[in-house]
């Protein structure tokens, strides 16, 4: 599956007015439910359990300034995702330690392979600091979505 595949513009957030993870998580998953990604019942279980995970072990790549939180539920079909970026930051991890791209990514149990197989997909679109910088300063949803599709 194509990191392009899972995202629809409705559920990507440029310039996000988000400033905390909890808020960004809940905005991304409500974003999911309004595309008809994720099932309404499921919202306040997926922020649940991606939040209990980032308390785990958080998703944060400090480095670069990303974030890819993600869970697996029951109820989900597929893989979905949802993007939230901006030229400053989404959250800061710490004081002065900003995330300006947290990509949520939810998926079925049933589907750990595919799950993983995204992430590193993901993760490699990600790992470019050109891609980065585009993405931060993305005015549209649907720019964020050109700039993944044409650099996966």
């Amino acid at each position: 599956m194509r990191v392009s595949d899972a995202l629809v513009p409705s559920a990507i957030i440029p310039h996000s007015p988000c400033t905390t993870l909890r808020a960004t998580i809940a905005s991304l998953i409500d974003r999911l439910v309004a595309a008809g990604r994720l099932p309404a019942d499921l919202a306040a279980g997926a922020v649940a359990v991606v939040l209990e995970r980032e308390a785990v072990t958080s998703t944060a790549i400090v480095e670069i300034g990303v974030s890819i939180p993600h869970a697996r539920l029951e109820g989900i079909d597929g893989v979905v995702a949802a993007i939230a970026v901006s030229p400053d930051a989404v959250y800061e991890v710490a004081a002065g330690l900003p995330i300006s791209i947290v990509a949520l990514v939810l998926s079925s149990p049933r589907h750990a392979g595919e799950h993983l197989q995204f992430l590193s997909a993901l993760s490699l679109v990600l790992q470019s600091e050109r891609v980065r910088d585009a993405l931060r300063h993305a005015a549209t949803a649907t720019e964020v979505t050109r700039l993944v599709r044409v650099n996966e």
